[in-house]
């Protein structure tokens, strides 16, 4: 197993955890008490740790630079743009399927609580991360098998 795909392992199980343990804590909050203070901080520092996140593994590349050998080459870098795109179109679905679901439910002249909106955008981060994880790791699995044959 290359570095490379060692570091998409951790950073899939890191980032999961990162997201769901303080949102089903900040979701239980919403439902338990009501938006609060609490409940939004909780939100904000998700979204902010969700853009920060991805910073990682190019700030562990800067501090480790005395590496002589190249750790990143031409089909990690596809990989992760594949990767990305797959978890973008996914995103998009899912957010397209939350406002269908919500309408249907609710109807044209129904009206949906705002303490869904950030429901939503949590969830929309916890299946980005998800599916670029998981897109990564099942490239890394294609290429390792195309190696051994």
């Amino acid at each position: 197993m290359n570095h490379t795909k060692v570091e998409s392992w951790i950073y899939f199980f890191l980032g999961l955890a990162c997201f769901l343990i303080p949102g089903g804590v900040a979701v239980f909050i919403v439902y338990d008490r009501g938006i609060s203070f609490t409940s939004v901080l909780m939100f904000t520092g998700i979204v902010i740790w969700g853009g920060l996140f991805w910073l990682f593994p190019f700030i562990e590349k800067k501090v480790r630079k005395e590496q002589t050998k190249v750790s990143f080459d031409e089909r990690d870098q596809l990989i992760h743009k594949k990767a990305v795109m797959v978890a973008y179109v996914v995103l998009w679905l899912y957010f397209v399927a939350a406002c269908v679901i919500a309408w249907c439910i609710v109807g044209p002249h129904g009206s949906i609580s705002v303490n869904i909106m950030p429901l939503t955008l949590l969830g929309g981060l916890v299946i980005f991360t998800l599916v670029q994880g998981l897109a990564s790791l099942i490239q890394y699995s294609r290429g390792d098998k195309r190696e051994q044959s």
